[in-house]
């Protein structure tokens, strides 16, 4: 049931903490990361990997023809991050997440169109962006896109509150700002800026919903292009259509006919990216303008299906087309010319731990001297303290201290035995929350200098040979990558 709700301040908290608090946390993740292109990418990585329809939507964007223009198979998240940058990354998690979110429950028309419309939006907005020689058009992409995210969220979850606004102006002709502000005492454009503020959105689109543009501004863009489509719903021949239409011409310095093609070529643009995040049947509600090459009658409105997110009960086992795409990619690295990125490595082998062999947790943990090791990465289905617990001497170890010196794989309630297995075990359980795991060598020219972990410490679940078998193919494959390492 909805909480008594009585300020903006309250709605704002309640969307972000109740509605999307996921996402609320991995956009200030993802927001804390502005350096990430210098730092190890798997930082990213992780983040998005610790949601599963999260994960699958930026595969697909990756291998869309929006994106992709070359058609490079991209088949990891950590090959995504570096083959689309962190913008283009943000933008596809962050309208991943809303919509996602919002087409969770029962969808309304309204919402359909809205979401389509944003994409629309979004696409036209990148194109003027791309057409001025704006530096970041993938900002002005996002933001305009999430220019209405506020009123979308609260047409979704506003309960009573939002039917006694459609009552006001269905019933007594209240305009709709001043339904608004009659219902909830401020407006929802206010409602977006506070969740855009909570997000760490750009200013370009703060400025744009204090409508705080100037003829030159990048504000200006977003409030033009979803002007056109709010017009362009009454006609493209509408006079206020043509009006929008000239205004951007001005504002993109092109002449109207130009203009004219910029804005169908948008439109036929924004039916890749639907298709990208697999939204194949929001397409019907776009505002095709004249002149478009799209056969509109091939596709009707349907409702969405929605990735679920991966639940806790839900049964984990190895993929092997996921492992054999990890293997694929170290084996394009182990023959490349080019110096091998040892930090992109560790990142593509916990991404096929975590996601290949089926784990919640993987980690590299290295060697500090010759007898600490500390963990140094994690790739996991939540934030653990891991990293910073992972801290052990090899001479209290000896499961440790045996993977490092034999260089095996082993499983850890398989290889504990003796008198202090006991002992041990609790040790580990104390430390990690698990004994039940698996470990095995991370070697760099014949050597090891470190550890990879894997457990399911999260969903409790128990593991067989199969998931021992499965990390120990691809641990094989990142020593062998990793064996002429900075020769």
């Amino acid at each position: 049931m909805l909480p008594k709700l009585e300020t903006l301040n309250d709605w704002v908290n309640y969307l972000a903490n109740e509605e999307f608090p996921v996402l609320s946390e991995t956009m200030s993740r993802l927001g804390s990361l502005d350096d990430f292109v210098t730092d190890f990418p798997s930082e990213m990585s992780s983040i998005i990997l610790q949601d599963p329809n999260m994960t699958a939507r930026v595969l697909k964007m990756a291998n869309s023809a929006y994106y992709n223009l070359g058609r490079t198979k991209i088949s990891t998240v950590s090959r995504a991050v570096m083959f689309l940058g962190y913008d283009t990354i943000r933008s596809i998690c962050l309208s991943s997440g809303v919509f996602q979110q919002l087409l969770k429950k029962d969808p309304s028309e309204r919402l359909l169109r809205g979401i389509s419309s944003s994409f629309q939006a979004g696409v036209q907005s990148q194109e003027i962006a791309r057409s001025r020689g704006d530096k970041q058009p993938e900002e002005l992409f996002i933001s305009s896109m999430l220019f209405h995210m506020g009123e979308m969220a609260f047409w979704t979850f506003g309960g009573s509150a939002a039917k006694e606004i459609n009552r006001l102006m269905v019933e007594e002709g209240y305009e709709q700002l001043d339904a608004q502000k009659e219902v909830l005492g401020f407006r929802l454009s206010e409602l977006t800026y506070g969740l855009a503020k909570r997000w760490g959105m750009s200013d370009v689109l703060l400025s744009a919903l204090q409508r705080k543009d100037t003829s030159d501004s990048a504000s200006r863009n977003i409030i033009l292009s979803h002007r056109l489509l709010n017009t362009s719903t009454k006609g493209w021949n509408n006079p206020k259509t043509k009006q929008v239409i000239r205004d951007l011409s001005t504002y993109t310095n092109s002449d109207v006919e130009h203009t004219r093609q910029m804005i169908i070529d948008s439109a036929e643009q924004t039916v890749e990216v639907l298709k990208g995040h697999g939204f194949h049947d929001l397409i019907a509600n776009l505002n095709f303008p004249p002149g478009t090459s799209i056969d509109v009658s091939g596709y009707e409105p349907k409702r969405v299906k929605i990735i679920k997110k991966r639940t806790k009960d839900e049964i984990k086992k190895p993929n092997q087309e996921v492992i054999d795409n990890i293997m694929e990619e170290l084996d394009i690295l182990h023959n490349n010319d080019k110096k091998l990125d040892i930090n992109f490595v560790l990142q593509l082998v916990l991404e096929g731990i975590h996601r290949g062999v089926g784990m919640d947790r993987a980690l590299v943990a290295l060697l500090s001297g010759p007898k600490k090791l500390l963990g140094k990465y994690a790739v996991q289905d939540r934030t653990t303290t891991i990293v910073d617990d992972f801290s052990f001497s090899l001479d209290t170890t000896p499961l440790f201290n045996k993977v490092i010196k034999d260089h095996k794989v082993v499983w850890s309630r398989k290889a504990v035995f003796g008198a202090m297995s006991g002992e041990l075990l609790a040790k580990f359980q104390v430390i990690l929350g698990t004994s039940d795991f698996l470990v095995g060598p991370l070697m760099v020219q014949g050597k090891a200098i470190g550890l990879y972990y894997a457990d399911r410490n999260i969903t409790k679940q128990d593991f067989a040979l199969s998931e021992l078998n499965a990390f120990e193919q691809v641990v094989k494959i990142a020593n062998s990558t990793l064996a002429d390492f900075g020769m």
